[in-house]
């Protein structure tokens, strides 16, 4: 469980200071209704706001507020999606920044968490995949329409919960799955025809030595899961069969595994509480 120690808080005074010192540097709408807030670090000689210690906290206390600020202002199940990107961040705080963004991950397991730096930032196509407009941060409530519309962009539903199965599998528990498990994961054809799943023709992870980026565009997230990437092509027409797939799947682990079962059976059940929450 995330547990800020109280330097993430040291100079706030109250929870009001801590909202009225929030801002969002980018909020974008796409067009299932999704909401992404990002906030951007520019520093010329690498990301510092002090100590290593210092510089972490003060990022994750800049994620927890802009999670608070959005809740505020949209719907509980207003699919929201938290970025932090720096072009420049030292080789000593990466490691301490990535903890913390896996810590996030598990915590609020229903947000997706983007970590953007260094080369990843520079690799990024966030324009183009989600066709953001910039606004102002204001009240968006998707409609029944929206949610159900037409697949015209990546379905942003089940992406946080493949995430957060993601970070399971493959940095909280690594040797939950075999190393053959990984390499069917690889695996177009068989994440297609054995685990059903409709994500193009790519497998559901790739080793990070062989690169995210596929004929010049992102197919996997910049995220890193342990030595992976995960499959990014999730989209709207497919979400139900993908969710039905992935439960499935999960399901057969907790089988096959039932010494990780405690871990995977909250996994099944968001899946689940998915598919019942958006219904044909």
């Amino acid at each position: 469980m995330l547990r800020p120690n109280g330097a993430v808080f040291k100079q706030t005074k109250n929870a009001a200071q801590f909202l009225k010192q929030g801002e969002i540097d980018v909020v974008g709408v796409d067009q299932q209704g999704g909401v992404h807030a990002m906030e951007v670090a520019f520093h010329e000689a690498g990301l510092n706001y002090g100590s290593t210690t210092a510089s972490v906290n003060r990022v994750l206390k800049k994620m927890l507020r802009t999670l608070l600020i959005l809740r505020a202002y949209h719907p509980p199940r207003t699919p929201l999606y938290i970025y932090f990107l720096s072009p420049k961040v030292n080789l000593a705080v990466q490691p301490p920044l990535e903890a913390a963004f896996a810590a996030l991950r598990k915590e609020y397991p229903h947000i997706g968490w983007s970590l953007l730096t260094n080369a990843d930032f520079t690799e990024s196509e966030l324009l183009e995949t989600a066709g953001y407009r910039l606004m102002p941060p204001v009240v968006v409530a998707p409609t029944p329409s929206d949610a159900q519309g037409p697949a015209t962009g990546p379905d942003v539903g089940v992406q946080p919960l493949v995430k957060s199965l993601m970070e399971t599998l493959l940095v909280a528990r690594p040797a939950l799955l075999s190393d053959a498990e990984k390499s069917n994961l690889m695996d177009n054809v068989y994440c297609k025809s054995r685990l059903g799943l409709q994500v193009g023709n790519f497998g559901l992870i790739r080793r990070i030595k062989e690169g995210r980026i596929i004929n010049g565009h992102g197919r996997y997230w910049a995220d890193r899961y342990g030595g992976f990437y995960v499959c990014a092509q999730w989209w709207k027409q497919h979400h139900r069969a993908n969710a039905e797939s992935l439960l499935s799947w999960v399901e057969d682990l907790i089988g096959q595994k039932p010494g990780h079962a405690d871990a995977l059976r909250p996994h099944a059940q968001a899946f689940r509480d998915y598919l019942a929450g958006n219904r044909p």
